[in-house]
């Protein structure tokens, strides 16, 4: 295949085009300064010159908390911009895939979250996202990717923060009543690129890691990991208020994806496996 992937400098579009190199693909990764999908008329100028089969739409506005306040800018990116990108691949007939979040849901369901699941965010990213989703389905092939807890090398993530914080002796206090699970930018761009390998039909697929845990099970889990030993304590969400709410349940329920690529990894493993490759910290 041949792949464009929007949004290149960022944490996931690093490790997918890592994946899509290693697996013999041809592709082209364009950043904000060689890509504004904000911008109509240079996103259809660039999908016409390189003229991908696929493009991933990785180019997002992922400050949470800042959205509060913002709305309208990630309303921009996350969701015209996606319509921008899936208006141009619906005009040359190249599949658009659309990273998305579970912040899409609630957080009121006492089990995995199924993709035909009715949606409900809670704050300004999540209907970014949801928003974005909707314009995705304008290519006419595509593809959303839900994933959550998302954490890498070459971006801000929680398992960076954590243990860069560890290490300079901060004492760390970690919500532990919302539970979801964490995903591996690595393990995602596996699960990302075996889905398009595989042709799937256009639908929502939940890409994530196999289990659950809490935002402080996550952090200890990856300070024992690291070797690092550090003062932790676990507090509920009341006691560290943030602009935008969070949902207390976000699990994906993954099977559809499994049923097509094979068994996800447990979150434990790929955590293991990015500690252990490095560029966390």
């Amino acid at each position: 295949m041949r792949v464009l992937v929007t949004g290149a400098r960022g944490m996931l579009a690093r490790a997918l085009l890592r994946e899509l190199e290693r697996r013999g693909h041809e592709v082209v990764g364009l950043g904000r300064d060689a890509l504004d999908v904000t911008d109509a008329d240079a996103v259809e100028r660039a999908v016409r010159e390189w003229a991908p089969d696929v493009v991933v739409q990785c180019a997002a506005y992922t400050r949470v908390d800042d959205a509060e306040t913002d709305e309208a800018a990630a309303f921009a990116v996350n969701a015209e911009g996606t319509r921008n990108v899936a208006r141009a691949c619906r005009a040359v007939g190249t599949r658009l895939v659309y990273p998305s979040t579970d912040y899409v849901f609630d957080g009121r369901a006492s089990s995995p979250y199924r993709p035909d699941h009715p949606t409900a965010p809670l704050n300004a990213y999540g209907r970014s996202k949801l928003a974005g989703e909707a314009a995705a389905r304008e290519a006419g092939d595509w593809i959303v990717a839900r994933t959550s807890w998302l954490y890498g090398a070459g971006g801000r993530n929680f398992v960076s923060t954590i243990l860069r914080r560890a290490m300079e002796g901060t004492p760390l206090r970690v919500v532990d009543d919302q539970r979801g699970t964490p995903t591996w930018t690595g393990a995602l761009a596996v699960t990302l690129v075996g889905l398009l390998e595989a042709d799937v039909p256009s639908g929502i697929y939940h890409t994530t890691g196999r289990g659950e845990t809490t935002w402080y099970g996550f952090a200890r889990e990856a300070l024992r990991l690291a070797g690092i030993d550090a003062d932790i304590v676990p507090v509920p969400t009341e006691a560290f208020p943030t602009p935008a709410r969070r949902p207390r349940y976000s699990v994906l329920d993954c099977s559809s994806t499994e049923a097509v690529v094979g068994p996800l990894p447990d979150w434990r493993d790929a955590l293991r496996a990015a500690i252990a490759e490095g560029g966390l910290v």
